[in-house]
């Protein structure tokens, strides 16, 4: 299938920059990326004859543990990235809750080591679907309303918790807290957001620390450190300080800066570039 751009910006989301999946917590169902294409069509025609309640009922009544969970991670793959009729997002958030619900029910019985990992395949899910809801991909133009961020927020401490009982690393908290501000900014809880920012923003120093990478607001530097100081600045800048617009315009310069003289870092930049600006032409009057 062809992608279109919310496809697009979606597969670099989870792919690469946006950084929806870290390794570490990828590699915690990895059966579950082993996604069943077939199945595509049976769900699609679902979902447009009998709405998101058809989808989950036909993979609810499907025997096989495993199968019912990797159905769900496709159904979320699918109507968030795919084109299909009535597309929205109240639709994918039932489908991908009843995943998560899914993933949950079984770590109840599970023993500990499996245990792990399915509450992990329920963090990455809730994750992702926080992702999903953030008004801040170029080309995605569904309509949202704060219900939409209210279940970004609420999704966001999910994770949160999820990851300090897990021991996750600094990136995946790095990536909840900013899940998490970038819903406070919409919802304009901006000294909140600001904070949440703040906390991504360390978490994504860390991260970037260990993996050598430089920190500094500046062309070349780590992808995630930017890009939390682009929010941080928008966060504080749509709070009032007008020290905010500095530093968000700062970080669009280290991206510039990257784009002309990092082509192994140019996409990423790009990306990161066009995030920013358009968050910027969204909450800034």
């Amino acid at each position: 299938m062809p992608r279109s751009p919310i496809s697009w910006i979606f597969t670099l989301i989870i792919c690469c920059a946006a950084l929806v999946a870290t390794a570490d917590e990828g590699e915690a169902m990895a059966e579950e990326k082993e996604f069943p294409e077939s199945e595509w069509p049976q769900l699609q025609e679902l979902m447009e004859d009998g709405g998101a309640e058809a989808v989950v009922g036909y993979i609810s009544a499907i025997e096989d543990p495993q199968r019912r969970r990797k159905l769900f991670v496709f159904a979320h793959q699918g109507f968030a990235y795919r084109d299909w009729e009535g597309k929205n997002l109240d639709a994918l958030v039932t489908v991908v809750e009843a995943g998560i619900a899914e993933y949950l029910a079984q770590a109840e019985t599970a023993d500990d080591d499996e245990r792990g990992k399915l509450l992990d395949g329920a963090n990455i899910e809730a994750y992702n679907l926080a992702a999903d809801l953030a008004p801040c991909w170029p080309g995605d133009e569904l309509p949202r309303s704060n219900r939409h961020f209210e279940k970004g927020v609420e999704l966001a401490e999910r994770c949160l918790d999820w990851r300090h009982e897990l021991e996750k690393g600094p990136a995946p908290f790095s990536m909840a807290w900013w899940a998490l501000g970038a819903h406070q900014l919409f919802l304009g809880d901006y000294e909140e957001a600001a904070d949440a920012f703040t906390k991504a923003l360390d978490y994504a120093v860390l991260d970037a620390q260990a993996r050598e990478e430089p920190i500094e607001c500046a062309a070349g530097s780590d992808f995630s450190v930017l890009l939390n100081m682009g929010y941080l600045g928008l966060a504080r800048w749509a709070a009032g300080d007008a020290e905010g617009e500095t530093l968000y315009r700062d970080a669009l310069e280290a991206f510039n800066g990257t784009v002309v003289g990092h082509p192994d870092k140019s996409d990423d930049a790009e990306f990161g570039i066009a995030q920013l600006e358009l968050v910027q032409s969204r909450v800034i009057d």
